[in-house]
């Protein structure tokens, strides 16, 4: 009578078998993780992007429908503080600098960035920026995602 002691071929495999689907789980999670990671990352700096322009609006209060991209009026961007610049060439390099950070980050062609500016329609009511930027996702066209911001801005007194 042979008595064996050990593990058999067969106990051998399905314990690999167990343990490279265990692994392979694992990988998958992993995976899935560092794309979530990256699109939060992605959404971050959106969303940086997006304050800058707001606050770039409140330091221009002057600026008004200049910001608007729906039907602002090319102007000459080119300002800088070594010159003195009007509100509309101010809010043209402030849409210029928007469009060409949006575009660093975001390098796809449906990236869409946009200021809409609403006017006040009475004196209880502050006029409003929306400021919106909408992207895909690189790996997979149907993904979307997107960032607003409403600004809502009193014209400034004058005096």
């Amino acid at each position: 009578m042979s008595t064996s002691r050990g593990f058999t071929l067969v106990e051998t495999l399905v314990a690999l078998a167990v343990l490279s689907t265990g692994l392979l789980g694992a990988a998958a999670m992993l995976l899935d993780n560092l794309h979530a990671h990256h699109g939060a990352l992605r959404r971050v700096a959106a969303v940086s992007l997006v304050r800058d322009m707001a606050d770039r609006i409140r330091a221009n209060p002057r600026g008004g429908t200049h910001y608007d991209t729906r039907h602002a009026a090319p102007v000459d961007a080119a300002c800088d503080e070594s010159r003195d610049c009007g509100s509309a060439q101010l809010a043209a390099a402030d849409r210029a600098h928007f469009a060409s950070a949006v575009h660093s980050l975001f390098p796809r062609h449906d990236t869409h960035a946009h200021v809409e500016f609403a006017p006040a329609t009475g004196p209880a009511t502050p006029a409003r920026y929306l400021i919106t930027l909408r992207w895909s996702d690189p790996r997979n066209d149907a993904d979307t995602d997107s960032v607003a911001l409403q600004v809502l801005w009193h014209s400034p007194v004058a005096g």
